[in-house]
């Protein structure tokens, strides 16, 4: 009885694998910089900190100042929030998030790619009941979109051709 149901799954399996399924992440190229300034306007810039940490795990380094060297520059974040559904109250249950940056890619203070406009979605329930924790929905929901955001230059990057 087992053996049919093991064949199956090593038939599954093949197919898979015969087609060039991989699972999201697992299967990408290399960037083609090794080093990149990341510019953006002063104060708190969430974004920045994220992205940093991305381009480190992709082995690229990010100085301190820019110079010289490849720069990419972010514009300011832009936060939409719009009313999805309604509690049984009459107000806003659901909000639905949009943020929004302008990327562009320089080298040597001439531009090379953009600017393009990243964009990414999202959406969290609020509980008047409990607004601390609807607090941090809204936190981790705009930290999800960063990392989402993030991950979307980092695939722009590598297809970058210098």
């Amino acid at each position: 009885m087992r053996s049919p149901r093991v064949g199956f799954v090593l038939l599954m399996c093949s197919l898979l694998i015969g087609c060039g399924f991989t699972l999201r992440g697992t299967d990408q190229a290399a960037l083609p910089i090794s080093e990149l300034a990341l510019s953006y306007p002063g104060g708190r810039y969430p974004l920045a900190e994220v992205l940093r940490d991305a381009l480190v795990a992709n082995g690229v380094a990010v100085p301190a100042v820019p110079g010289d060297e490849l720069e990419l520059r972010l514009s300011p974040e832009r936060l939409e929030r719009r009313a999805v559904t309604l509690n049984n109250r009459g107000g806003a249950g659901q909000y639905a998030l949009t943020l929004q940056v302008d990327a562009s890619v320089y080298l040597s203070g001439q531009l090379l790619d953009g600017p393009e406009t990243v964009e990414v979605s999202g959406s969290f329930y609020e509980d008047t009941a409990n607004i601390s924790g609807s607090n941090n929905g809204v936190e981790q929901t705009l930290n999800d979109m960063r990392q989402d955001m993030a991950d979307f230059i980092i695939r722009r990057l590598r297809e970058l051709t210098l």
